[in-house]
């Protein structure tokens, strides 16, 4: 019997054309350049060190050829983005301006070491211009503030997005849309396998930390607390979603007589209280100026590849090549040039 070949093209379903927003990739910048250039050693032959720049292009190429998005935002910290938090509590990130970024050996001192990065961060814009790809630095805003708010947005239009970050803050955020690429751990966390990771709702994440607090952000948490005691005690932070900090202060009061963890929070429950405030990302401080700048940036279309222009800054800084084949490597970005806004 013959194949009815027209009958099978016929019952084929049609994939249908994927539009700007069908899928956001968003990029926490500063943690993929400082993740590089603490990392990375690459030098050029006139002995200055690039590990930052070439890392951070590398990892760009590869986030952007492993997810295959329709659109690409690469989101930085701005000029005195860290002001607000440390107006609400001053030890906020206050240890990252003595700890030593990257390798001893390649720079003479904390000074030299940190022009070489604002240098190499200052460098990637101009290669950035050259993809087709969205750039955002605000002033007085964090990047995690302005990827939030991105975030949250995609996932209310039923649209996907992917944060790449190994910062644990973006956790909070997973929902059935917004998705987490945690680079030093090589792992995509989503709703299906999130909780396995924190052993609570996700968009509880932001409670768990003001009680644990964050070392990487220098904020301390209630002594002798740990994630095995908050998941016996405030169960519903495992099982329910967007709980408040008020089912935890109620928990306590109700349970205070019973055991000392109790009376140790509500001791200290300004801390408890100030960690929240500094760490969740679930209610935007963007104001409206900061928001329609946003989206003014976003309504343009990213444009074109430009190859040759991106060829002659390799040239300029003496950078052989991000990869043997530097062209090649150059067409991971050529689709995002098709999609229709």
């Amino acid at each position: 019997m013959a194949t009815d070949y027209r009958s099978i093209l016929n019952n084929l379903k049609e994939t249908p054309p994927r539009d700007l927003n069908d899928h956001v990739l968003i990029i926490d910048a500063m943690n993929m350049l400082i993740r590089s250039f603490s990392l990375i050693k690459s030098m050029n032959p006139s002995g200055h060190h690039i590990g930052g720049l070439v890392g951070f292009l590398r990892s760009l190429a590869f986030v952007t050829r492993t997810f295959d998005p329709t659109r690409v935002i690469i989101v930085w910290d701005g000029k005195g983005g860290s002001a607000n938090r440390k107006n609400i509590d001053s030890n906020y990130k206050a240890q990252r301006a003595t700890t030593r970024i990257t390798h001893w050996g390649l720079y003479e001192n904390k000074a030299e070491e940190t022009e070489a990065l604002i240098g190499q961060l200052i460098r990637l814009q101009d290669y950035i211009a050259c993809l087709p790809i969205h750039n955002l630095m605000m002033e007085k805003l964090e990047a995690d503030d302005i990827i939030a708010f991105l975030a949250k947005k995609v996932s209310t239009a039923g649209k996907k997005c992917t944060i790449v970050s190994s910062d644990k803050d973006f956790l909070q955020l997973i929902d059935g849309y917004i998705e987490v690429y945690a680079p030093t751990k090589k792992v995509v966390f989503t709703k299906e396998n999130i909780q396995e990771e924190l052993q609570v709702h996700p968009t509880n994440y932001d409670i768990i930390k003001s009680l644990l607090g964050d070392n990487s952000d220098n904020l301390s948490g209630i002594k002798g607390l740990g994630i095995k005691t908050i998941i016996s005690e405030f169960n519903r932070l495992v099982t329910e979603p967007d709980m408040t900090l008020q089912y935890v202060y109620d928990t306590c009061v109700a349970n205070m007589e019973g055991k000392k963890v109790f009376a140790k929070i509500i001791y200290d429950w300004d801390r408890v209280e100030t960690n929240y405030k500094l760490m969740s990302l679930h209610d935007s401080v963007l104001d409206e100026n900061e928001i329609v700048h946003i989206f003014n940036v976003l309504k343009e279309h990213p444009g074109d590849l430009q190859t040759g222009a991106f060829m002659h800054l390799l040239i300029q800084d003496k950078v052989e090549g991000i990869t043997k084949n530097t062209e090649g490597w150059l067409e991971n970005f050529r689709g995002l040039t098709v999609f229709k806004k």
